[in-house]
């Protein structure tokens, strides 16, 4: 069975690498934008005198509550996207299911496996099994 790409790191290219870091970037600036109100709030509330200074520059206690009306909206519309398309790609699952797996007889698995046909056979009947992998996942020995 393949593996996804996302759980083998050393198979993604550079630009998958570079992609990820973007989002990543790019979500945790989301937050921060979105925070930043509530934390000038916080930090007018606890007293400090240039975020007084802020709060008033930026048009008091009203604007923050705009603010956050509007943050709260976007909030629930990329919320709204969100399951939209999840649904849609569960209706596109369900909808065109992919072909069902083929059958894998014990020779083909122990050719995939490199394994010796026996090893696979000991396998199925042990109660306990250990397996040996080496860094790019391939199984190295049988226990």
């Amino acid at each position: 069975m393949k593996e996804i790409i996302i759980d083998q790191p050393h198979l993604q290219s550079l630009q998958q690498k570079l992609g990820s870091l973007f989002l990543s970037a790019m979500s945790w600036l989301l937050w921060l934008y979105f925070l930043a109100p509530l934390l000038t709030l916080a930090g007018w509330l606890m007293g400090a005198k240039s975020l007084s200074d802020e709060i008033r520059w930026f048009g008091g206690y009203k604007t923050l509550l705009q603010l956050l009306q509007m943050y709260g909206e976007i909030i629930l519309l990329i919320a709204a996207l969100w399951l939209a398309w999840t649904f849609f790609i569960t209706w596109l699952h369900t909808a065109h299911p992919g072909k069902t797996p083929e059958a894998v007889s014990d020779g083909e698995l122990a050719q995939r496996f490199e394994l010796q046909v026996s090893q696979l056979a000991e396998a199925r009947q042990a109660k306990k099994l250990t397996v040996h992998f080496d860094e790019h996942a391939g199984i190295v020995a049988i226990e």
